[in-house]
């Protein structure tokens, strides 16, 4: 790949991958079972009800994003 100045104002623009990792995460339980609030596969032991003991920064993020279109339908 190049690294010429194309790819480097690319990669200026692009948003960081702020993920967290599997073996570190706890989500929040999510509707369909087996699947965290983010959608990614989860185990019993990997999940919570308690949004205060959640670990996994895509269920905040789906939760943040479900909160803000709430907000606007009102």
């Amino acid at each position: 790949m190049s690294t010429g100045p194309i790819a480097q104002e690319r990669r200026g623009h692009s948003a960081p991958v702020s993920s967290t990792a599997d073996n570190a995460r706890i989500c929040a339980r999510g509707a369909e079972k087996g699947r965290g609030y983010c959608g990614r596969k989860t185990t019993a032991a990997k999940a919570t009800s308690d949004w205060a003991a959640v670990v996994c920064t895509d269920c905040e993020a789906a939760r943040r994003a479900d909160l803000a279109e709430e907000g606007e339908r009102r």
